[in-house]
């Protein structure tokens, strides 16, 4: 099995404003470290672990398809306070990170497990995979339109970089009744990558710092050395590297800069049938839009969303039904450029 990574910021998307911790599954500790009865009996201490294995709690689990097919890809997003969070930023920090070409310090501690087959809920085999963020990032992600676009476009690149498994963003789901699928892996964080991220810190908490003297007590003098030989065939790979990284980076930044800018022309009305609400309908106008492709649509139980990341519209509005997400029916009508959505109310 391969040893779990740190992938530094300038090898993955975004211009340094993106950390990710891989993890590997634990497995086979006793080869590792001994059976606590054979530690016993030898009197033996076991070496400190640089790592710890830990299963985050689940959080929501998040639908999507493959680009150039219509395989599924179902991403499990959980969380664990032994992740480090990112540093604290409002909204209009992240659009000026996002809005400038400048290299940024701001960056976005996840664990990535390796992807796997899974069962659906129809039972048939799809693909998926689990990360793992900090508490208070994942909260912020619910909250707030801009981090989760932001959150999606980081882990698409984060899939492509490391996996070459290449998601369609403007296509992912929030799945609202489940909070994952399968069984969630357990995660392998290491001490060293922590240290690595509290040291981005600009304002370091006392318990950020408390942590990471204690972290460095226990790495002791295990450093990188400042100065490395890198051959002529190296540095060709690391500036194509660095090339493709920056176009792609560049075209993310402009689509997540525009999503959540535009709120569509709309009406929205309810249908009656009797004395008691039958249906709610809306009608959005969303002239950019060329195809139904670049429109994601999500019912929650007494909400419809409405987002195209590429055009920037979204259409977010609470209803005062409980709507039947079963029972959905949307046509975009590419003549007129007009979304007609249709959901059934649920009765009593």
């Amino acid at each position: 099995m391969a040893k779990p990574k740190f992938l530094e910021a300038d090898e993955t998307a975004f211009d340094n404003n993106l950390k990710i911790v891989k993890n590997e599954v634990e497995d086979e500790l006793e080869k590792l470290f001994g059976s606590k009865n054979a530690q016993k009996t030898n009197n033996v201490t076991a070496p400190p672990r640089d790592f710890k294995v830990v299963t985050p709690k689940p959080g929501f689990c998040i639908k999507s398809f493959k680009v150039n097919t219509n395989e599924k890809y179902f991403i499990n997003v959980c969380h664990t306070d032994e992740i480090p969070p990112p540093e604290d930023i409002t909204e209009e920090e992240l659009t000026g990170i996002l809005q400038t070409d400048e290299p940024s310090s701001y960056r976005i501690p996840m664990s990535i497990s390796e992807p796997r087959i899974t069962k659906d809920k129809s039972n048939n085999p799809c693909d998926a995979c689990d990360i793992a963020v900090n508490p208070k990032f994942f909260y912020k992600i619910e909250k707030s339109i801009l981090f989760k676009d932001f959150f999606l476009a980081l882990i698409a690149e984060a899939l492509s970089d490391k996996y070459n498994i290449q998601i369609k963003v403007d296509k992912c789901i929030i799945l609202t009744k489940r909070k994952f699928i399968g069984t969630l892996v357990s995660h392998r964080i290491r001490n060293n990558d922590v240290k690595t991220v509290l040291d981005t810190y600009k304002n370091p908490s006392s318990g950020d710092r408390e942590l990471l003297e204690k972290l460095n007590s226990n790495l002791g003098t295990k450093t990188k050395p400042l100065i490395q030989e890198i051959s002529e065939n190296e540095l060709n790979q690391m500036k194509i590297k660095s090339e493709e990284l920056k176009m792609n980076s560049t075209k993310i930044k402009e689509e997540i800069s525009l999503a959540a800018s535009t709120v569509p022309e709309f009406k929205l009305r309810a249908k009656v049938k009797g004395q008691n609400v039958d249906e709610v309908q809306a009608e959005l106008y969303m002239p950019k839009c060329i195809s139904s492709s670049e429109i994601v649509l999500n019912v929650g139980e007494d909400r419809i969303l409405v987002e195209s990341m590429k055009h920037g519209y979204l259409f977010d509005k609470f209803v005062n039904y409980k709507l039947d997400q079963d029972r959905v029916n949307a046509v975009f009508d590419k003549t007129n450029k007009m979304l007609q959505v249709r959901v059934s109310v649920v009765a009593g």
